[in-house]
């Protein structure tokens, strides 16, 4: 009697199968074949293998941190992101409406993020937390360094910086309602080399080394699974061009330009952006409280 395939098995045949689906439909000829076996053979010999798997880490995180939030079409669900090395524990706890640490000559356009915290049916979720955090306008996130982005080249030099600059924990109103101010956040890059093998491919195929502009939340209530997810710009090029994989749809927000500035106690005219977290209720018997 045979025994059950492997894991390996089972992943294997169904790559080969996409892989032939792709050969075939498009024609691949032994000569590109060979080229792609000799770019990984070169991508390899340069230390770059682990910096390459940045094409397809966001997609195995979403297949495995991010299960519980797969295919956010059949209920309406927010979408996953991938928490990212960014991430700090320790934030400071702020009440609705809240303003971002950050200091007092803070860089970057201001910007007002508010919406509400609900499940899938609709109810809406009084105290629900959300843990933000972003890069600031010179693109450096507080608290880290380059080494903490290994084995990405990423350049972060924090000096200076206060360790909790814009991050926060957020705790919505009782109505579910949330409200921080921020500033408008920088470009992350992904500190890729320019003139290696791995270069080459994201030149070749049109890919930018930066990722789109994007603030990170972590956002639980009482009775429902944690989200991880990030908020994205609507007009933001890379959105179209990230080397990770593509945007949802959902993700993508557009902000709204205001000049009244001086009613907010604001030295220049800000922007507005509205966001719904809708966040899936917990299994039965998972209490899954806020974090």
């Amino acid at each position: 009697m045979s025994s059950s395939p492997s894991r390996l098995h089972v992943v294997f045949t169904d790559l080969r199968r996409a892989v032939d689906d792709v050969i075939l439909r498009h024609q691949v000829t032994l000569e590109e074949l060979l080229a792609a076996v000799d770019w990984l053979q070169r991508v390899t010999d340069a230390g770059e293998l682990p910096s390459a798997g940045i094409l397809f880490h966001k997609t195995v995180l979403k297949a495995t941190a991010g299960a519980t939030y797969a295919h956010a079409e059949k209920d309406g669900a927010s979408h996953w992101e991938m928490e990212g090395p960014a991430h700090r524990s320790g934030a400071p706890v702020l009440h609705s409406p809240a303003v971002l640490p950050m200091r007092p000559d803070e860089p970057g356009e201001p910007l007002i993020v508010s919406g509400t915290v609900r499940t899938t049916n609709g109810t809406p979720k009084p105290g629900a937390a959300l843990e933000i955090w972003q890069i600031d306008a010179n693109n450096v996130y507080s608290g880290m360094d380059s080494g903490d982005f290994e084995p990405l080249n990423i350049p972060n030099d924090s000096t200076g910086v206060p360790v909790n600059n814009l991050r926060a924990r957020v705790i919505a109103d009782a109505d579910g309602r949330y409200e921080f101010r921020t500033v408008m956040p920088g470009t992350e890059t992904f500190g890729l080399a320019t003139d290696s093998p791995l270069a080459t491919l994201i030149q070749a195929l049109r890919f930018e080394g930066l990722r789109p502009l994007h603030i990170h939340a972590i956002v639980s209530a009482d009775g429902c699974l944690p989200l991880t997810t990030q908020i994205y710009f609507d007009g933001d090029p890379l959105i179209e061009s990230t080397v990770e994989g593509a945007v949802p749809a959902g993700a993508v927000k557009a902000t709204t330009l205001h000049h009244d500035h001086r009613a907010h106690g604001l030295k220049q005219p800000y922007r507005t952006l509205t966001y719904d977290f809708v966040l899936r209720p917990a299994p039965e018997g998972d209490t899954a409280p806020a974090r």
